[in-house]
């Protein structure tokens, strides 16, 4: 494959943040591959999705606060002539409630796809969209009283691309990608 660098970059102004205000996730083991064009393609430009059976994949959506990040670490190898992405996003989850508790270990349970909204503008950052992410959780109270109560989150998976993106609000975005957000939400309680 030809190098397809076509562009110089400038160097930005200082308007960016780091950070992820919300994670939706979805059944990986629910998308039809076989039907979809173009998912393994080196775009990161993400196309509709396929649910097994037909109909709408549903994401579960996850509102976050404080520290939660992503990264996209490649591996080039000149030997192989070979590319990979290895996929990683940790989230800290608040509360030890039955309830949640409950879904954290579905969560590790399952193999995903995860959507995670950026902090800077309504840009989502699709991880596992074709290999699935792998679920890895610490369930933790702290000794302070001030420490976590609840579970620290670390999803990675491995990809041809750094991510597949697509720009709009959540309701716009999954939408055209044949996605639903659940209504449901758990209020984690005491």
């Amino acid at each position: 494959m030809a190098c397809n660098i076509t562009n110089g970059r400038t160097e930005p102004c200082k308007q960016y943040i780091g950070g992820i205000d919300e994670i939706y996730f979805i059944k990986w083991s629910e998308v039809e591959y076989d039907s979809m064009t173009d998912i393994a393609t080196d775009d990161i430009t993400l196309r509709e999705f396929t649910k097994i059976g037909g109909g709408d994949l549903t994401a579960y959506q996850y509102d976050l606060k404080g520290i939660n990040s992503f990264e996209s670490t490649s591996t080039a190898s000149q030997e192989t002539a070979g590319k990979v992405f290895d996929q990683s996003i940790t989230v800290t989850l608040k509360g030890l409630d039955n309830a949640s508790s409950v879904q954290y270990n579905e969560l590790i349970s399952e193999k995903t796809i995860a959507f995670v909204k950026d902090r800077n503008v309504d840009a989502f950052y699709f991880f596992g969209v074709y290999n699935g992410m792998t679920n890895n959780g610490v369930l933790s109270s702290g000794s302070a009283m001030a420490d976590l109560n609840g579970i620290t989150l670390t999803l990675t998976g491995q990809e041809r691309v750094p991510y597949k993106m697509s720009s709009g609000t959540s309701t716009s975005v999954l939408g055209d990608l044949n996605i639903e957000v659940s209504a449901s939400q758990i209020t984690p309680t005491v």
